[in-house]
């Protein structure tokens, strides 16, 4: 029952272009990073060759080439950016239309006229919508592989693909938990717009308000992820800055930096420790859409004004 629930959704996301926009929008999330990161590496290394000739010219030494000096998987930094802004949104339609076409057209009530334990159906759920995100990220991983051989010239070794695919699971548990949270919202309210707008809202405390919380950065300057805490002389965010470790926002941004190679800050197993506020969450979101599951009343429905 389970994979037939997962079926399900899968097919309604289908029938409403949902899978082909997501599919979509990851693909061009990715070579948007790398096409951004080609012509970056393109003009350094112009400027890189100018230099070089001059200072021969001049008898004097060039310096080293800065792309020895950097990760080839710096590249693709931008995608650290891109999935919490727009990956993140993408998820959470996805997990809030999975529970509420449900209630809005009346398949709820049709399918908990069988016997179907409400476990299996929250399990369903979440395979299917786990499964479109996975595709989705696989799609990305491909896509940068061609970008990296693009712009490094060279097919990437095989540690950079198994930290790339690091980065994509790393995104997968990451924009789970905005799916949980477009479910759980659309569960927790009557109107059908109404959960959409509290996903949103709870959206953009994670990616914004948290983020300028805990480090004191600007909302644009938060999104950087090579860019540390500022403003320590500040009392306020002296002490705010303790709240760091909860907001997942900020831990995934680290972990995908340091898997990108744009920062060589922490260790290892420093980072992947960091995963573990997104791991509490999505068990802190998976027990609160159980809840509400089992007690949601789908002979209701739900309205969309």
């Amino acid at each position: 029952m389970i994979a037939t629930v997962a079926r399900q959704h899968v097919r309604s996301l289908r029938r409403q272009h949902v899978f082909t926009v997501t599919m979509f929008t990851f693909v061009a999330m990715t070579v948007s990073a790398g096409a951004i990161g080609w012509s970056s590496h393109n003009t350094i290394v112009r400027v890189y060759d100018d230099a070089t000739a001059l200072l021969g010219a001049e008898g004097k030494p060039a310096p080293p080439n800065p792309f020895e000096l950097v990760a080839p998987l710096a590249v693709l930094t931008n995608l650290v950016i891109y999935v919490p802004l727009i990956g993140s949104l993408v998820a959470l339609i996805i997990g809030h239309l999975s529970v509420a076409d449900d209630q809005a057209t009346g398949i709820g009530r049709l399918i908990f006229s069988r016997r179907l334990r409400r476990s299996s159906y929250l399990a369903g759920k979440l395979q299917g919508t786990g499964a479109v995100l996975a595709i989705a990220l696989a799609a990305s991983w491909v896509v940068s592989v061609v970008s990296l051989r693009i712009a490094n010239g060279d097919l990437p070794g095989i540690d950079e693909l198994v930290r790339l695919a690091g980065f994509e699971l790393v995104s997968w548990l990451y924009l789970m938990v905005f799916a949980l949270i477009g479910m759980t919202t659309a569960l927790a309210t009557a109107r059908r717009s109404l959960g959409l707008l509290s996903g949103l809202g709870v959206w953009l405390v994670i990616t914004f308000a948290l983020p300028q919380f805990t480090s004191g950065l600007r909302p644009t300057t938060s999104l950087n992820p090579v860019t540390d805490p500022v403003n320590t002389s500040q009392t306020f965010f002296q002490i705010t800055a303790n709240a760091r470790p909860i907001s997942i926002s900020e831990q995934y941004k680290t972990i995908g930096a340091h898997l990108l190679g744009a920062t060589t800050d922490a260790t290892t197993a420093d980072v992947w420790l960091r995963t573990l506020p997104i791991l509490a969450a999505l068990a802190a979101l998976g027990a609160l859409a159980w809840w509400l599951v089992s007690r949601h009343d789908y002979s209701r429905g739900t309205t969309d004004a």
